[in-house]
């Protein structure tokens, strides 16, 4: 923080929870909105599956998707076995930097999961509920209006590495970037021993048949979004760099 407070005269940033931190440090920053509205508002979205479904996104790296499908398939099996989920699919995300034999071993025969690539956005748009690895992803779904609850699980080490980082920066409370925006869960994090195909099982259940529950979580996600700043973040940026290059602004 010192070099960065020392080589940089504005910094832009992306999330606005990152203000309070930045503020903390002495760094003068520049909050313009989050460019992920944008992308999500000028897709053309189309369906990806004709029947209700559940969408999962276990991650992009090998480790991430090792610790999540196990969970998340015998999530699906479970669900698949009760009559009102009997007609359900499940469609897994792949990651841009995957192939079909990262996921093989895990889907086996599942006739009731599907594989599809580079249609992340059209798989959340159309999904009944979404299962999501923390990250990106998660944030997306909040954007796209898509009801999740986000699962992350990881080496005993990197859990407590982890958790140390967060006691360190005491402003972060959530793993996920919907919550950090809000400041409060917007939707459920499952973490570590928590993240169970039964707690799955459950919280995907509660999003689909309480309706209040679901309506309240879309609730927030319009807070979310208003948070992001709305479309054109990248042109209000680079709207901001000319006018400080230039020297009409300090």
């Amino acid at each position: 923080n010192r070099k960065l407070k020392a080589w940089v005269d504005k910094l832009f940033i992306v999330f606005p929870f990152e203000k309070k931190y930045f503020k903390s440090k002495g760094i003068p920053y520049i909050y313009e909105g989050n460019p992920l509205i944008d992308a999500i508002e000028g897709h053309d979205f189309s369906p990806v599956h004709k029947g209700n479904y559940i969408a999962i996104l276990a991650g992009s790296r090998k480790s991430e998707i090792s610790r999540m499908m196990p969970v998340c398939m015998e999530m699906a099996d479970q669900l698949h076995s009760l009559p009102r989920y009997s007609s359900y699919h499940f469609i897994v995300a792949g990651a841009p930097a995957r192939d079909n034999a990262d996921y093989a071993s895990f889907i086996g025969n599942r006739d009731y999961v599907h594989l599809v690539f580079n249609r992340t956005y059209d798989i959340l748009k159309y999904a009944k509920s979404a299962v999501i690895n923390s990250g990106t992803a998660s944030l997306e779904a909040a954007l796209i209006g898509t009801p999740q609850v986000v699962g992350w699980s990881t080496t005993p080490l990197t859990y407590f590495i982890g958790k140390y980082i967060l006691r360190v920066l005491d402003h972060i409370k959530f793993i996920s970037l919907g919550n950090l925006c809000l400041d409060r869960p917007a939707f459920k994090e499952l973490i570590q021993k928590d993240f169970t195909p039964d707690s799955l099982i459950d919280e995907t259940r509660r999003i689909i048949e309480d309706e209040q529950y679901r309506q309240r979580m879309l609730s927030d996600y319009a807070e979310i979004h208003d948070s992001l700043g709305g479309p054109g973040a990248s042109r209000r940026v680079a709207s901001r760099m000319v006018s400080i290059l230039s020297g009409a602004e300090d």
